[in-house]
């Protein structure tokens, strides 16, 4: 029989762990709501947001098919619409492919995009915790910067465990600089850049509202994450501003 001690003490313990629950729950809701918003906007607004779209997403995936020629299975986490999807089908269009996000309105315009194929399929869930485990190839694009910097870590030992020797992860993510003095000029820049880019004030402002969701690490940090999940050959690919392509290969 426990003692009052023990008792209080795991009790406090389990305590502490469904309030930890109850606040991923409560991030994920708020990360959906944001995303089912502006689903229908998301694809025709990229390029001004991302100032470096074609070298981001298309010449830096471009470089995993010198290490694959073939993929067999491809796990989008945080998919959206299949804007990175899309790239990599254009790369392994002979995959399976399973798109997963929180939105089920991002997913449908994913649908939308590869209707009349027969080898995607549509998850509607938090990839933390709920990962394909016979992919070779796991990729992400401008998602996992959404989560708290433990869930961060536990995402990318999940993704780890969850490839084959010699799998493959490729993140594509918004990242701050080392030096507060180079992320401000980063910020100060960017926001020139989406200010001069023929958005309207409405989607400048709804941007800004989505940008508070926004966990930012630097890239020497999220390197570093991905050694600890138990990766060893780590590099960043490709890097911009704020924008950064990093493959990890178990």
């Amino acid at each position: 029989m426990l003692s009052l001690f023990e008792v209080t003490r795991f009790g406090g313990i389990f305590m502490s762990e469904i309030i930890h629950h109850n606040n991923i729950r409560m991030e994920i809701i708020k990360i959906k709501k944001q995303f089912d918003l502006i689903a229908k906007q998301y694809d025709s607004h990229r390029e001004c947001f991302i100032p470096c779209l074609n070298d981001y997403y298309v010449r830096s995936v471009s470089l995993l098919k010198q290490y694959k020629d073939k993929a067999l299975h491809i796990a989008d986490l945080g998919a959206g619409t299949g804007l990175l999807t899309k790239e990599m089908f254009l790369l392994y269009p002979e995959a399976q492919f399973t798109l997963i996000d929180l939105s089920a309105d991002m997913l449908e315009i994913a649908k939308t995009r590869f209707a009349g194929l027969d080898n995607f399929e549509y998850k509607t869930a938090d990839y933390t915790d709920n990962l394909p485990n016979d992919c070779d190839i796991i990729c992400s694009a401008l998602s996992i910067h959404h989560l708290e910097n433990e869930d961060k870590q536990r995402t990318y030992t999940n993704i780890y465990k969850s490839l084959p020797e010699g799998g493959c992860f490729i993140t594509l993510d918004q990242f701050c600089a080392s030096s507060s003095i180079v992320n401000d000029m980063y910020n100060g820049w960017w926001m020139n850049y989406i200010d001069h880019s023929g958005i309207t004030p409405e989607q400048k402002a709804a941007w800004l509202e989505r940008k508070k969701i926004d966990i930012e690490v630097s890239l020497e940090d999220t390197i570093r994450m991905l050694r600890v999940a138990g990766f060893t050959s780590v590099e960043c690919v490709y890097s911009f501003m704020k924008f950064a392509t990093v493959i990890a290969i178990k």
